[in-house]
């Protein structure tokens, strides 16, 4: 039996799946007013490609959200907005190296995800917590806000797992499974 993915060239197949998901941080950044789960994204990368395409998709994950912050949804382009979307933009990369890390190790597959989650999640807002703390805004990071984004972040990991899954089901049987680590 061939699968969907036979047919599309190497380089193709490589990046059929972090577009997919670039794709859907963009309809999420929309829907959520910019809220984007970058934990999610980081585990999920880091569970199924090597390190610097993780880090590459994240990147343009997390420059797709600023733009639709901007363009879409009228966040404004002053010191403060911009200073806070890089802040994010550094601190997604560094929960993404952080899930990388975790992925890197020989722990089972499922438990490596969870594990490069939670890794994901800690480094992301601990670093965003660090520039609130310099700059006065650290009332943002209450234990019930961090708890609500904990649960969004885990709930659109849990998506993202179905949908591979689910394209798998369909023939792409070799997307979003881990190539040579970088």
């Amino acid at each position: 039996m061939t699968t969907t993915s036979a047919a599309l060239s190497p380089p193709a197949r490589n990046w059929l799946w972090p577009a997919l998901l670039a794709v859907a941080a963009i309809g999420g950044s929309w829907a959520l007013a910019c809220v984007m789960p970058f934990a999610a994204f980081a585990a999920i990368l880091a569970e199924s490609e090597n390190r610097a395409t993780a880090l590459v998709t994240v990147g343009l994950i997390w420059f797709a959200n600023q733009v639709v912050g901007v363009a879409l949804l009228g966040y404004p382009l002053d010191l403060h907005s911009v200073g806070w979307g890089v802040a994010i933009g550094i601190a997604a990369l560094l929960g993404t190296a952080a899930a990388s890390a975790v992925a890197q190790t020989s722990l089972r597959r499922g438990l490596r995800l969870v594990l490069a989650f939670a890794a994901a999640f800690a480094v992301y807002e601990a670093a965003l917590a660090l520039v609130a703390a310099m700059t006065g805004e650290l009332e943002h990071f209450a234990p019930a806000t961090v708890a609500q984004l904990a649960a969004l972040d885990a709930a659109w990991l849990a998506g993202l797992v179905v949908l591979r899954e689910a394209l798998a089901l369909m023939g792409w049987r070799n997307l979003g499974h881990r190539r040579q680590p970088a």
